[in-house]
């Protein structure tokens, strides 16, 4: 079980920052399958429920011994407050780890919304992709991308989507790990500014 808490303030003023809290619960049924259920409340000015998510993960590619690569997907469907549509997504998740520290992420999304009448159609596409090291000291820094292209059909320009980049830091004190990151959009399709402060707690 984990529990994380992630801040992302306001790049605005007169904007109110956001708090999110998850709880997760994961359980291993084997080597390459894996559940967890999220549970997700936010915070701006007022404490409320946000969604609840389930998720499978399969992991059909793990590394071999003297290799680099991994790969698996991810199906999980999500269960929104009040009247926000319903989503199901699939995650193509791919890992190289190298034997100088380096690890490379890279993630493809795709996700579909049902139920309700805000419900979009058609298949939205997401990717999102990192470069990271874990130093002697135990830090992990690295650079984080994000794409959202929009729907199959209609990706429209660069400047439409949203995309944004910036540089990380993690660590670990006393059992608790956290993350510090900056994103800077690049499109004007997303946030100019977007920093973010994430500590999990696992028991």
């Amino acid at each position: 079980m984990q529990l994380r808490l992630a801040l992302s303030p306001s790049d605005e003023d007169g904007q109110v920052d956001n708090w999110a809290y998850r709880l997760h619960y994961q359980h291993s049924f084997n080597d390459r399958v894996r559940g967890r259920v999220v549970v997700q409340y936010r915070d701006r000015d007022t404490f409320e429920y946000e969604y609840v998510r389930a998720e499978m993960l399969y992991n059909f590619k793990k590394k071999e011994t003297d290799g680099t690569w991994s790969s698996g997907i991810r199906f999980d469907v999500r269960q929104r407050r009040s009247d926000n549509p319903e989503e199901f997504a699939m995650h193509w998740t791919n890992q190289w780890d190298f034997k100088n520290g380096i690890r490379v992420r890279g993630i493809v999304v795709g996700s579909w919304e049902f139920g309700g009448d805000n419900a979009g159609s058609g298949t939205e596409i997401q990717t999102r992709s990192s470069v990271s090291k874990k130093l002697d000291n135990g830090l992990t820094v690295g650079v984080e991308m994000f794409n959202d292209l929009g729907r199959v059909g209609s990706f429209g320009s660069f400047n439409s989507q949203g995309h944004q980049i910036g540089p990380m830091v993690g660590g670990t004190i006393g059992g608790i790990k956290y993350e510090v990151r900056y994103l800077a959009g690049v499109s004007n399709g997303s946030r100019d500014h977007n920093f973010g402060f994430r500590i999990n707690k696992s028991f």
